[in-house]
């Protein structure tokens, strides 16, 4: 056993110095190449440090929730087995003595990150990663590989999908040096491939989503082959291979007919509904849409029911039916009651404005738009917002002003050409 990493993670954890729990047993230098693994205390002097933290010694690990059954949990949680997570959280918080055990406290916090990411709870998620990464010096490899792929989950769910793709990559980098099972491999592949797809790494994310695709079908996993298609359709339409794109989100509508998963159809909907957009047919758009909205929606699949109304607003914009967009933006605004977003609310003011004739949609767009997108690196909307606000300006003979957005998106759509789909 580590004692020096354990001792280490039960001291920060109490918010103790090293000197507070050094004091009368040994000098904190001494402690502090202990907690570092320089040296190999005697044993009298563990058992004064355990005792100070309050936590025995021997510790022993019959009292403890096997680790298969953590490992039984979170293989519930990547799977989405709501039902069999939740029973399993249960059994494990019953084990009072887990949370003084170092190395399972580490892997409860980790995994338990994953489930509140999975119920949708992201700024609960984003304070317990706060927590735990505070004791990642104490973490071995087997920790590390699990801390580096929660890592990239949550900074990919907050949309930092930069940092999100660094550190799914430092999990890879560790999985080579333990043990992991096949569906952890695939499902290290499947995050990779979103990561990838959200920075526009096209080739890279096909790579991914291919690798993750076989061994989920040679598993006969249907439901993630069928967000690995969602993803190769997403990415074929960047490519403007329309017919491999449609391909591929055929595929992953047969497979979610099949197993009846609403999130999964609601997701090809809204993307075959891009995909039209793109193609300029936008009656095929909005059918697509509104398809999307006949399957029912709960609070975690807020962001797709804002998303598919957003299509609406625009696609009926674009074909000047501006009744039509008037009457969706009203939608969005009943739904936010609910479901609050910051980004959507920015979205149907913006189309409120538009409508309207508003004298106010250049400082909305200046003071409001722009920079929380500019915040948020979506780069999408940067660009759509710059050109209209360049246009507008232009209009204005103020081109100086004008030339400046209007380079922000050129240098934006060169670096980023292929944007476009939703993944959730």
């Amino acid at each position: 056993m580590e004692y020096g990493k354990a001792l280490r993670f039960h001291r920060v954890k109490q918010g103790l110095t090293q000197n507070q729990l050094a004091e009368g047993i040994i000098s904190s230098a001494y402690l502090s190449k202990i907690e570092n693994d320089q040296t190999m205390p005697a044993i009298e002097v563990l058992e004064l440090l355990y005792e100070r933290l309050g936590i025995d010694f021997n510790d022993p690990a019959i009292n403890h929730p096997s680790k298969e059954k953590l490992l039984e949990w979170y293989e519930a949680i990547v799977h989405k087995r709501t039902d069999d997570a939740r029973e399993l959280q249960d059994e494990l918080l019953q084990q009072k003595s887990m949370l003084e055990n170092h190395q399972l406290y580490v892997f409860y916090e980790l995994f338990r990150i994953r489930y509140l990411l999975l119920k949708g709870e992201v700024e609960e998620a984003y304070e317990a990663w706060e927590n735990i990464k505070q004791h990642k010096d104490t973490f071995d490899e087997e920790m590390a590989f699990y801390y580096h792929l929660i890592t990239g989950l949550v900074m990919y769910y907050r949309g930092d999908f930069d940092n999100s793709y660094e550190e799914l990559l430092e999990a890879k980098n560790h999985s080579s040096a333990i043990e992991v099972k096949n569906w952890e491999i695939s499902d290290l592949f499947y995050l990779l491939a979103l990561g990838t797809s959200q920075l526009n790494f096209i080739s890279a994310s096909i790579f991914y989503t291919e690798q993750a695709l076989e061994r989920y079908q040679s598993h006969y996993d249907l439901s993630r082959s069928a967000d690995c298609h969602i993803i190769l359709g997403i990415n074929f339409s960047r490519l403007k291979n329309y017919t491999k794109s449609l391909e591929n989100y055929e595929l992953a509508k047969k497979i979610a007919l099949q197993t009846d998963d609403y999130f999964q159809l609601r997701l090809v909907f809204i993307n075959l509904g891009v995909l039209e957009s793109r193609r300029g047919k936008h009656e095929a758009s909005i059918n697509n849409y509104k398809k999307s909205l006949e399957y029912p929606f709960d609070r975690e699949a807020k962001f797709e029911l804002l998303n598919a109304i957003h299509g609406l607003v625009t696609e009926h914009y674009k074909m000047n039916d501006l009744n039509g967009c008037s009457y969706w933006v009203e939608d969005g605004f009943k739904k936010l009651l609910t479901y609050p977003s910051t980004a959507h609310k920015l979205h149907f003011t913006f189309y409120q404005l538009l409508i309207e004739d508003s004298q106010d949609i250049e400082s909305f767009l200046e003071e409001e738009v722009i920079p929380y997108f500019k915040e948020k690196k979506n780069h999408i909307y940067i660009i759509r917002y710059s050109m209209f606000l360049s246009d507008l300006l232009e209009k204005k003979r103020m081109y100086k002003k004008s030339s400046t957005y209007l380079r922000l998106a050129i240098q934006l759509l060169n670096k980023h050409s292929h944007l476009g789909g939703i993944i959730l």
